[in-house]
């Protein structure tokens, strides 16, 4: 046990080194129409040093478009053409028989673009407003009048403020650090670029004129990892100014799926969910919605909040007690040692529970299986559930097949959760042979709250007792196809012991009813390799069990009186088809436990156990 949990965790380090976040790279590079130190004009080496850096968006002033001086080139489409980015032109100037002005290189399609006219006592000048998917980035080549700075700063401050997104603005501003206009904007953005470093002229800088500024806003919006002043001597007359920068997440977007719960217990229940930043999270609940407790996951005193992933345990409940409960989360920008920046804040709605009891003598439980990314099927049966009341859902196996990587497998559990109301309903994932399948099939043990954190087990409902076995995949673990991956063999030998141990123990003997889960069937000639049925079927062909439930051959089948030699009655679930597809009932009321069989048609099965 202590093995496998050091595995997850380390599993669960792993998955932060990878954890998405909204980085980008940016750039500004002042290109002198294309020509370098040596007078000689030369886009292939511009396009080089833009290259060498792999930004996402590149600023670039004094850009020609079709004038005589350069050869009539389109120098941003030209631009965009050798570095492979989109290129974004705004005109300030005609000249000889072209234009002249800013270009913005991106990796991907603006959304909008505006162009806006800048004050200029001489030469006509413009900012370049270009808005993306996640953020703004503006673009300006200012006049060399400080006259003319503070009515630009004026425009530059009122687009900022317009934006809902992370503004970002750089450019050539021919203004000094300690200028009046520098000071300015300093009052409202935050200065990327570092301007105790000289950017002018390239072979020997010895002044600081070309800028990077995010606007500020609270909490912030971006926040700087990392800047430099490359050192381009030859290219240019300017240095290109390279910064990388973390977006903040929009609150509405921390979290797009709702939560789901899982390992439930007459004093605990495990709240799991995924949010697309990391972030500061924790879960309020009580048995009002006005009077809560707060509960967060904590690892050897830290808080455990470096990936996407969340699994919050709230204890000290009291069992049968109805509870409500939601999730809060306020994104972390950007942590490091000593400096933490978080962004925005979000609270879901409260949802509900009911803690199992176990004194309880009643329940309703709802099975499915082999959905196999069906969802036409999944919705049909979750229809014929309409007015069914139910404690907790059973997933056994094969409803979240071959998971290839984190994104499809957060998908799968939702696709399957939320329409059975996963965040107010406890759900009982069992694994299947096809969620051993494919590339992400180990990982699903970080997504999902398997009891003892294992993916076999027993636990109680009331005075009902549930066993649940995993049986592995379908063919030996040498089979080719497995690539010398699996070792089934051993589990199947964990779980002998198990069974040794849970058939006689007080919680299997005393329950007044108990249930057995399986997706293969250890049970009937399904299949040429059924080694179970030789470990297992000797030691519970004859136990007490009121009902076995299981899958995996795609076929509805019924046996009240049993298989091969048990002593119980047996269900096999159907396929994933609406054809053959079929959701399980199991009810207890009092001392009467009922099975009732639902298909997209019609019932099944609809007898006392």
């Amino acid at each position: 046990m202590k093995t496998k949990k050091f595995l997850l965790l380390i599993c669960l380090m792993m998955s932060g080194m990878v954890a998405t976040m909204a980085d980008i790279r940016v750039m500004t590079y002042n290109i002198r129409h294309g020509a370098g130190l040596d007078n000689v004009t030369n886009l292939e080496r511009t396009a080089k040093a833009i290259e060498a850096w792999n930004a996402d968006f590149v600023a670039l002033q004094e850009v020609d478009s079709c004038a005589t001086r350069t050869k009539s080139v389109d120098q941003a489409t030209e631009l965009g053409r050798l570095t492979l980015m989109r290129p974004t032109f705004a005109a300030a100037i005609p000249l000889q028989g072209g234009k002249y002005g800013v270009a913005l290189l991106s990796k991907e399609r603006p959304l909008s673009v505006r162009r806006i006219a800048m004050p200029n006592n001489s030469e006509d000048r413009v900012l370049l407003v270009c808005e993306f998917k996640n953020c703004v980035i503006a673009n300006t080549h200012l006049s060399l009048s400080e006259a003319d700075h503070d009515a630009s700063a004026d425009i530059i401050i009122a687009e900022a403020q317009r934006c809902t997104k992370p503004f970002i603005i750089m450019g050539d501003w021919n203004s000094k650090p300690d200028s009046p206009f520098i000071k300015r904007m300093k009052q409202h953005f935050t200065f990327v670029s570092d301007t105790r470093k000289a950017t002018f002229p390239a072979d020997k800088p010895v002044e600081c004129i070309d800028y990077i500024a995010v606007y500020k806003s609270q909490p912030a919006k971006a926040v700087k990892k990392s800047f430099r002043v490359v050192e381009e001597k030859a290219a240019s007359d300017h240095r290109p100014l390279v910064a990388d920068l973390v977006l903040k997440t929009p609150g509405n977007r921390l979290m797009t799926f709702k939560p789901y719960l899982q390992d439930p217990k007459p004093t605990e229940m495990t709240v799991m969910f995924q949010t697309n930043a990391v972030c500061h999270a924790w879960v309020e609940y009580g048995t009002d919605s006005l009077n809560t407790t707060t509960a967060r996951t904590l690892l050897d005193g830290q808080e455990v909040c470096f990936d996407i992933e969340n699994r919050i345990v709230l204890k000290n409940l009291k069992p049968g007690e109805k509870y409500y409960y939601r999730v809060c989360l306020v994104g972390l920008t950007y942590k490091r040692a000593y400096e933490t920046h978080f962004g925005d804040t979000l609270k879901t709605c409260f949802y509900q529970f009911k803690t199992p009891s176990d004194n309880a003598k009643d329940f309703t439980a709802i099975v499915f299986n082999d959905l196999h990314r069906f969802r036409s099927s999944l919705d049909s049966l979750v229809a014929r559930l309409k007015g069914t009341d139910y404690d907790f859902v059973v997933f056994n196996g094969d409803c979240l097949p071959e998971p290839y990587d984190r994104d499809e497998a957060v998908r799968m559990i939702h696709d399957i959760a939320d329409p059975v109301n996963g965040a107010e309903k406890p759900i009982f994932f069992m694994r299947g042979n096809h969620e051993i399948r494919d590339f992400y099939s180990a990982g699903m043990h970080r997504l999902i709250g398997y009891p003892n954190d294992l993916t076999y087990g027993a636990f109680n409902w009331g005075d009902t007792r549930f066993v649940m076995l995993d049986l592995g995949e379908d063919k030996p673990d040498d089979t080719w196809v497995y690539y010398g991956l699996n070792d089934f063999t051993s589990l199947r030998n964990d779980q002998t012991l198990f069974l040794q141990k849970e058939l006689k123990s007080r919680e299997f003997r005393k329950a007044s009813r108990r249930v057995l889960l399986s997706h293969i069937p250890i049970f009937g000639n399904v299949d040429k390799y059924q080694p179970c049925k030789e470990m297992w079927g000797p030691m519970l062909q004859k136990q007490p069990f009121d009902i076995y439930l299981t899958a995996h051959v795609h076929e509805l089948m019924f046996e009240k009186n049993g298989i091969d030699g048990t002593s119980f009655p047996v269900f096999r679930g159907g396929g994933p088809g609406l054809k053959e597809c079929g959701v399980a009932v199991l009810s207890k009321k009092g001392d009467t436990m009922h099975l009732k069989v639902l298909t997209p048609t019609g019932v099944f099965v609809d007898t006392d156990l």
